[in-house]
């Protein structure tokens, strides 16, 4: 296995989830509020994810419409993405694209407008990722401020992190964002210590 600066942090993670014993092929991260840094723990595990088997094909899907960083960053926030896929019934292929990493692919968040897309067809999107990859990495908005876009997420994948800024988040509200997410599945608690910035990663470059 391939070890960065960029990937090191979280190889352990990558390990656990190739290593478990029931299915860990979709994995959600959110927190509790902004700033948490949500997108680079995304960002992270889905490179990390990608270099841990060169032979493991990776989708990271931009779904925090309120804060679409990764789509930014990418240089796609014009481009067809996820809210068309969900909302127009476009198919994957369509809208994903190449990253400059190897093994991994990018769903950019798409053109959601004043209205966020329906998540009626979330379970045949998650369906349809798992015909072309391995895993897939989601980046969600803060589940206590749209819990409505985290929730159907974290009920439809097989397992969500919650991102914890150190010394920083309210235990009471850690506790709520935990009752949100955790009503089928549990979510795994990740305490970040960086700022939250994709960027401090690397560059994110598509193809």
């Amino acid at each position: 296995m391939e070890s960065t600066a960029i990937t090191a942090l979280f190889d352990g993670v990558a390990a656990r989830v190739h290593a478990s014993v029931t299915p860990m092929r979709t994995l959600a991260v959110t927190s509790t509020l902004r700033a948490e840094g949500t997108t680079t723990v995304a960002l992270g595990m889905a490179l990390s994810l990608a270099a841990y088997d060169s032979t493991t094909a990776v989708l990271l899907i931009d779904a925090n419409w309120l804060h679409p960083s990764l789509t930014k960053q990418a240089g796609r926030s014009d481009a067809i993405g996820l809210a068309e896929v969900l909302r127009d019934g476009i198919s994957l292929d369509r809208a994903v694209v190449r990253t400059a990493r190897r093994g991994l692919s990018f769903l950019p968040a798409g053109q959601a407008g004043t209205e966020s897309p329906p998540l009626g067809r979330l379970a045949s999107v998650l369906e349809e990722a798992h015909q072309a990859f391995a895993r897939v990495v989601i980046d969600l908005s803060p589940v206590m401020i749209a819990p409505s876009l985290v929730v159907p997420w974290a009920n439809s994948v097989d397992q969500t992190y919650l991102v914890l800024r150190r010394a920083a988040t309210p235990v009471a509200l850690i506790r709520r964002a935990m009752a949100e997410v955790g009503a089928e599945r549990a979510p795994q608690l990740i305490l970040n210590r960086t700022r939250d910035r994709a960027g401090d990663w690397g560059p994110f470059r598509v193809g």
